[in-house]
């Protein structure tokens, strides 16, 4: 359980799931279930271009996420979310959350060294999404402005 301000990366860093959410244009809020993974003090998101979320945050950047575990302890950041610029940090941040999933996938199977997040030949996941795609996908950066945590 996160004690201190200097626990909350590595809670973030052992979590598969948070909530993440935004207001659109008429503020009404939009939650959606999202990875992510947490680097140098900012959230990140990888997510579609032309995503809802991401719409939202080009209107409005204030966004909130909620990170919890299954023993009620959680972390909650209150920031202003907006879309990695530079390419290269596309890529990175991209990679970064592949290594944690799988780090994690092979945490829960017990399992060491296992790819679960493989890219075809076209560099699509599982589920046909170009991962790596700079046009299609972006990074969303959630810049904290408070924490909460218990």
């Amino acid at each position: 359980m996160p004690k201190t301000l200097e626990d909350v990366p590595a809670f973030l860093d052992d979590q598969w799931i948070a909530t993440f959410a935004t207001v659109d244009n008429k503020n009404k809020p939009h939650a959606v279930p999202i990875r992510f993974t947490f680097d140098d003090g900012k959230l990140h998101i990888q997510s579609d271009r032309q995503s809802v979320k991401v719409r939202n945050i080009n209107l409005n950047p204030h966004a909130a996420v909620a990170v919890h575990d299954m023993r009620d302890e959680a972390v909650i950041i209150q920031g202003k979310a907006q879309l990695t610029r530079s390419r290269e940090e596309f890529m990175r941040l991209t990679q970064a959350h592949i290594d944690k999933y799988n780090r994690l996938y092979n945490i829960a199977r017990n399992t060491r060294g296992v790819e679960y997040i493989k890219l075809d030949a076209q560099g699509r996941d599982a589920m046909g999404i170009p991962l790596f795609d700079y046009r299609v996908r972006c990074i969303i950066e959630v810049t904290p402005e408070k924490i909460l945590f218990w």
